[in-house]
């Protein structure tokens, strides 16, 4: 008997939602213990109790199973990552922005077998990988949620750029721009804009905080994989990065 005249889950449907949950927490304990390479589909059958050929009745292939699996390490990135920016004003923008930074930082250090994964994966377009032509085509669910990360510290600088042009807020405006292609502006207009930041805002704007998500970005990938230069106080240098990275917004503190 599988119905269920609530209206909730059929008996049917929770065992099978169980049995997906125990399919991707064997996925996270084998990526755990041997990193991306070292999950098996034959492994989690056994770990699980099916055959092989079970499984594709829940993922049609491995490629799936860890599409999922990154989708899910997206959602607990980013519940971290709200978590650590409520813990300032909705209109504290500039704290919550740092904020996004430190729960990036604290996160993917933190889980780096997971991050490697997320970086990785899929092969060509890895989960952390913004596409704007791929997106445009189709959004998939972890492109989607690569934008979602992204433009939660992306839509709290444009309500700082909003302000500024309000004169609720002083800020000397972003450093000169450098000299550049109009190929490059129209890339940093049409894709980043959009993309990474969720909102128009000025090009100067846009491009002082794509080069510091991608400063950002780079410090955290270094330090999670122990190539950071800095072994002794990387805190404080984190805190000299996201100084300067404000700065270039003309902004002090």
């Amino acid at each position: 008997m599988t119905s269920n005249t609530a209206g909730g889950p059929t008996r049917r449907e929770r065992m099978r939602a169980e049995t997906i949950a125990e399919i991707k927490a064997s996925a996270r304990r084998q990526l755990q213990e041997g990193g991306p390479s070292g999950i098996s589909l034959r492994a989690i059958a056994r770990e699980v109790g099916v055959t092989p050929a079970a499984l594709y009745r829940y993922f049609d292939s491995l490629d799936a199973l860890l599409n999922a699996t990154c989708v899910d390490l997206y959602d607990e990135l980013i519940a971290a990552t709200v978590a650590a920016m409520d813990a300032y004003p909705k209109d504290a923008h500039l704290e919550r922005m740092k904020s996004w930074i430190w729960a990036f930082r604290a996160w993917a250090v933190g889980h780096r077998r997971e991050f490697e994964l997320m970086i990785s994966f899929p092969e060509g377009k890895a989960a952390m990988l913004i596409d704007g032509e791929a997106l445009e085509r189709d959004p998939d669910p972890l492109s989607r949620k690569a934008l979602e990360h992204s433009q939660l510290c992306g839509r709290e600088m444009a309500a700082f750029y909003r302000k500024t042009e309000r004169g609720e807020i002083e800020a000397g405006g972003p450093v000169e721009l450098p000299a550049m292609s109009e190929a490059l502006k129209a890339e940093l207009m049409e894709k980043c804009s959009a993309f990474i930041v969720g909102e128009d805002m000025p090009l100067p704007w846009v491009f002082s905080f794509t080069s510091g998500w991608v400063r950002v970005f780079g410090l955290v990938v270094m330090e999670a994989f122990g190539s950071l230069p800095v072994r002794d106080n990387v805190d404080e240098f984190y805190k000299t990065q996201i100084l300067t990275m404000i700065k270039d917004f003309g902004i002090e503190g």
